[in-house]
């Protein structure tokens, strides 16, 4: 508990910075605006890489929805699938080729854990799958390279029950 409370805290001082240094009231999104593509990263459960799909869709020029289907690689006998709900909130800076979003949402995972059982005549992988809701709490920001390509850099962490983890991803996104 204690270790959540202090990324909040860096999490708020992260925003209040960011407002400090000249936010602008225009976001770079518009109404309307969909994008689609892929993410990588790293997540601290298991120190392995996280790959994905995420979607983004503006509903106001300060309000995104994204889902995002992903997967963690296998490292240290274990693995996951994830299915995330995000809202973003985006604020638009330095001449809005740059948007910086605080997010929340929602959360699913379905862990694996595998285990090598040892039969009688041979070893067995066995393999235990454990699914969670959870929340997540982060900020990214996005850099626009054209009017159909841009660039993310997000971080979350991701509250689940016996699962807790930090993600950090990297993302190229196709805008239309």
């Amino acid at each position: 508990m204690q270790r959540l409370k202090q990324i909040l805290i860096r999490l708020t001082a992260v925003i209040a910075l960011t407002a400090a240094c000249g936010l602008t009231s225009q976001a770079q999104i518009v109404k309307g605006e969909k994008s689609v593509g892929p993410k990588l990263g790293y997540i601290s459960k298991n120190q392995s890489a996280v790959a994905g799909l995420v979607f983004q869709y503006a509903f106001s020029n300060h309000f995104r929805i994204a889902p995002e289907l992903g997967y963690i690689f296998r490292h240290k006998d274990m693995d996951a699938f994830t299915f995330d709900i995000n809202a973003h909130v985006p604020f638009g800076f330095t001449g809005e080729k740059v948007t910086f979003y605080p997010l929340a949402g929602l959360n699913y995972s379905s862990w694996s854990r595998h285990y090598k059982a040892e039969d009688m005549m041979e070893i067995k992988d066995v393999s235990t799958r454990t699914a969670r809701f959870g929340l997540n709490l982060g900020a990214g920001f996005d850099l626009r390279c054209s009017e159909t390509l841009k660039l993310s850099l997000e971080a979350k962490y991701l509250l689940i029950k016996g699962f807790t983890t930090v993600a950090v991803t990297a993302g190229i996104s196709y805008v239309f």
